[in-house]
């Protein structure tokens, strides 16, 4: 029952951050909202933990090992990404680049601190599960997180929440090395045409996902499949497109599917008719 009620809820978490990422462009406001969708669905997953027990030992260790670090996870990584784009300095790209290596580097040395726990999660190992996640096991041998002692006892284990600042320190890592290379293609193209600088997408990421669409059905790049023009597109204009399938469906469901394209077409024949009146 649990298991079927935290796919649901994490489905939902993923949608709303996805809807979260197109509507809101302010990256500040978009992680301060994001942050608080994790906490809701967190809530709701600790409330109806409660009221449905793992049955077993099993359900159990899947719960803390698999379920709930996801929903943490996903805390934890909106939450210190907010913490890191509060702290930016400002500055060129290279000071930007630099700060965020910076930031990879504690994010290493966490790794390197937790080693034997991290190789144990990456190997996909089960022979500590009995230990690491299960309620009221407590090994001083191993090296568990020391702030299990102010947890809710009844929703905790002393490395679930281990496990989700691992999950989130690899999405962490990730999306910062991904913003020193848009940095970095952003000044390689600066530095051989001044022109070409600050060409970003100002228009909104569903705005280019209508027109990402609307340049496969008509065959624009070709017999290119979407998933390579969305990666063309986002290292053109310097974006992540984020879950452009989920949007898609969501676009389908708009009462205006093409609002932009129309908007777009619109602008055309206004400017167009200007022209013809002179």
């Amino acid at each position: 029952m649990i298991l079927k009620f935290s796919e649901r809820l994490y489905a939902d978490l993923n949608k709303d951050l996805n809807t979260l990422l197109l509507e809101e462009d302010h990256l500040v406001k978009r992680l301060e909202q994001s942050v608080h969708l994790c906490l809701r669905s967190l809530r709701k997953l600790k409330e109806f933990c409660k009221q449905h027990e793992p049955g077993s030992a099993e359900d159990e260790i899947q719960f803390f090992k698999k379920i709930k670090p996801k929903f943490k996870c996903q805390l934890i990584f909106h939450q210190s990404l907010l913490n890191i784009e509060l702290r930016k300095p400002i500055g060129d790209s290279k000071v930007i680049s630099d700060y965020y290596s910076q930031e990879i580097n504690i994010l290493n040395h966490f790794f390197e601190s937790n080693r034997s726990f991290f190789q144990y999660v990456r190997t996909q190992a089960t022979y500590l599960d009995q230990h690491y996640f299960m309620r009221g096991e407590y090994d001083v041998q191993l090296d568990p997180d020391l702030c299990v002692i102010d947890f809710d006892p009844a929703f905790s284990t002393s490395h679930d929440n281990k496990l989700a600042q691992v999950l989130a320190s690899a999405l962490l890592q990730e999306h910062l090395e991904q913003a020193i290379c848009k940095l970095s293609r952003k000044e390689a193209i600066s530095g051989t045409d001044q022109e070409l600088t600050d060409f970003d997408w100002k228009q909104t990421k569903v705005a280019l996902i209508e027109l990402v669409y609307s340049w496969h059905a008509t065959e624009a790049f070709g017999k290119k499949n979407l998933k390579s023009i969305v990666k063309f597109i986002e290292r053109a204009f310097n974006i992540s497109l984020g879950n452009f399938y989920d949007t898609y469906d969501w676009l389908c469901g708009r009462p205006s599917p093409t609002l932009y394209i129309d908007e777009m077409k619109e602008a055309f024949m206004t400017r167009l008719q200007k022209k013809l009146k002179y």
